[in-house]
C-alpha cells in the first residue's frame, strides 16, 4: 500500500509518498531522495520494491514548496542535465536546435536550477527522519537513506550533518563535504558507473581512504559499462544487468545494518 502524506519541517509542510510493506510494525524504514528532475512514478515504484523487502519506505518531494518549479514544463526539467554545467548556457541552448517554445522552456528549468533556493532540502531531509522515527510503526533505531543522482549528493550534504541514520547507500552522487566526514555517524555504501561522464567516480578511492582514516565505514562499487543514472529503468541510460546487481547489494547492506538485530 502507497499513500500520500506529509510532514512538518521549519515551519512548512512537505509532501511525500509513503510506501508500507507487509507483517507486523514496527518496521525498518529507509528514505529514497530523488533526482534533480523531482519524484515521479520510477521512485513511487522504488519505494514499493523496498515496501516488499520489510521497509517502510519514505519518498519526500523537496520542490513541494516551490512554485516555480511546479510550474515547468516536465520535458524542459529532464532535458536540463544537457545544459547545466555549460559555461555559456545560451549557446548550450541554441546548439541543441530546439523549436522556439521548447527553447524558452528549458531557458526556464536552466534558470531555476540555478537560481533556486536550496536551503531548505536538507533541512527537510533531516526533518523526514524526525518524522519517520517518531512514527509509532517505525523502529527508530532503523532508518536508513537511499539517494540517487542529485539526491546522492544531497545525501552526502545530509551525512555530514551528523544525521542519526543507521545506514547509507549512494548512487552515483557528488561526494560529500571531505573536511566534515568525522561528522558521518553511519556506514555508507556507493555505487558508481564507470563510464559515468556526469558525475564519474575517481573520487571514490579517496573518498574511501578518506573515511577510513577517520574510522569510518565506505565501500564503494565500480559497475562495468554503466553510464550515470544506470538505476533508473525510465531512462535512456537504464542498464539492467548493473541495476539489479546494485539493487542486491543495497538489500543486503540494508539488511545487515537494519534487520540483523531486529527484535
Amino acid at each position: 500500500m502507497t499513500e500520500k502524506v506529509r510532514y512538518p519541517s521549519s515551519g512548512r509542510w512537505v509532501e511525500a509518498d509513503l510506501a508500507f510493506p507487509s507483517g507486523t510494525p514496527p518496521w525498518p524504514a529507509v528514505i529514497l531522495i530523488h533526482e534533480i528532475s523531482g519524484t515521479s512514478d520510477h521512485y513511487r515504484d522504488v519505494a514499493e520494491r523496498f515496501a516488499n523487502e520489510g521497509y517502510l519506505a519514505l519518498v519526500p518531494d523537496l520542490y513541494s514548496n516551490d512554485a516555480v518549479f511546479k510550474s515547468l514544463a516536465e520535458h524542459a526539467v529532464h532535458m536540463m542535465g544537457r545544459v547545466r554545467h555549460a559555461q555559456d548556457l545560451e549557446a548550450a541552448i541554441a546548439a541543441l536546435n530546439l523549436p522556439p517554445h521548447e527553447h524558452e522552456e528549458l531557458r526556464r528549468a536552466a534558470y531555476w536550477d540555478r537560481e533556486r533556493d536550496t536551503s531548505t532540502y536538507v533541512p527537510d531531509l533531516l526533518a523526514a527522519i524526525d518524522y519517520l522515527k517518531a512514527r509509532p510503526d517505525v523502529r527508530a533505531e532503523a532508518v536508513a537513506a537511499a539517494g540517487y543522482c542529485w539526491g546522492g549528493g544531497l545525501l552526502g550534504q545530509l551525512l555530514v550533518t551528523g544525521a542519526d541514520l543507521a545506514a547509507a547507500s549512494i548512487y552515483y552522487g557528488e561526494p560529500p563535504d571531505f573536511d566534515h566526514l568525522e561528522r558521518v555517524r553511519c556506514p555508507v555504501q556507493g555505487h558508481y558507473g564507470a563510464v559515468d561522464t556526469v558525475v564519474g567516480y575517481k573520487f571514490a578511492p579517496d573518498l574511501e581512504a578518506a573515511m577510513r582514516a577517520r574510522g569510518k565505514e565506505f565501500t564503494y562499487f565500480l559497475y562495468e559499462d554503466a553510464p550515470h543514472a544506470f538505476f533508473n529503468d525510465t531512462g535512456p541510460r537504464y542498464r539492467a544487468e548493473a541495476a539489479q546487481l546494485a539493487w542486491e547489494r543495497t538489500l543486503e547492506f540494508l539488511g545487515r545494518r537494519l534487520k540483523a538485530h531486529a527484535p
